[in-house]
């Protein structure tokens, strides 16, 4: 994860309730409680929780016996579907890229798509809030995580009731600490760098095995 009990991001994450919105083409957000993962929107497959670039996010399975029963499609179509063909592609019939979206917000379809993603990041969001008992700390990461403040700004306003509120220059500016001085959950945006997890996990586990060798 972004956030370690070693302070990957120079703070120490000890006793902070975290909530890491990983937001791109892929996205998932991540509840964290001592730097630990208790809750995620991921599921059984990679198709739960948020809508993706193509990918549907939550379905009610009521959907999947319709189109099997009454539509008559089959497995691999209904796959596709699920897939490749939803989420913001779906959802626009423009594109699954965020920035084509935006840079088209006159677009009714391109702006219904901005608005379901983000609502879907709210209500996501909020749900992981109970599993922590509260939030002190909320990352964007992902390629619009990190790069689309126009989201960031439209996910954040409505939940000012959670002690959130964005600093609109910081924000607009790229900065990493984007929170407003009022804002009782400081709040972060910066880019995952997954490359070096995975790297550092498979350290992890090479320097493990001796030992376990040994036993």
């Amino acid at each position: 994860m972004l956030l370690t009990r070693s302070g990957h991001d120079g703070v120490d994450v000890d006793g902070e309730r975290i909530i890491v919105a990983h937001l791109g083409n892929g996205a998932s957000i991540c509840a964290l409680q001592d730097g630990r993962s208790v809750e995620t929107t991921m599921g059984f497959s990679t198709l739960a929780g948020l809508p993706m670039g193509t990918r549907c996010g939550d379905l009610d399975p009521g959907i999947v016996l319709y189109l099997l029963a009454e539509k008559a499609m089959t497995v691999e179509r209904i796959q596709r579907l699920l897939y490749e063909e939803s989420g913001l592609l779906g959802l626009s019939g423009i594109s699954r890229n965020m920035q084509d979206l935006l840079t088209q917000r006159e677009e009714p379809a391109a702006l219904e798509a901005i608005e379901v993603f983000c609502y879907e990041a709210r209500r996501h969001l909020a749900a992981l809030t109970a599993t922590l008992g509260g939030l002190d700390r909320l990352v964007f990461t992902g390629g619009i995580g990190a790069n689309a403040p126009a989201i960031r700004k439209k996910i954040c306003e409505a939940l000012g009731y959670l002690g959130i509120a964005l600093d609109d220059k910081r924000n607009t500016n790229g900065a990493r600490a984007i929170s407003a001085g009022t804002s009782r959950v400081a709040i972060q945006a910066f880019p995952t760098d997954e490359e070096w997890m995975i790297a550092r996990h498979v350290q992890q586990v090479l320097a493990a095995q001796p030992a376990a060798q040994g036993a």
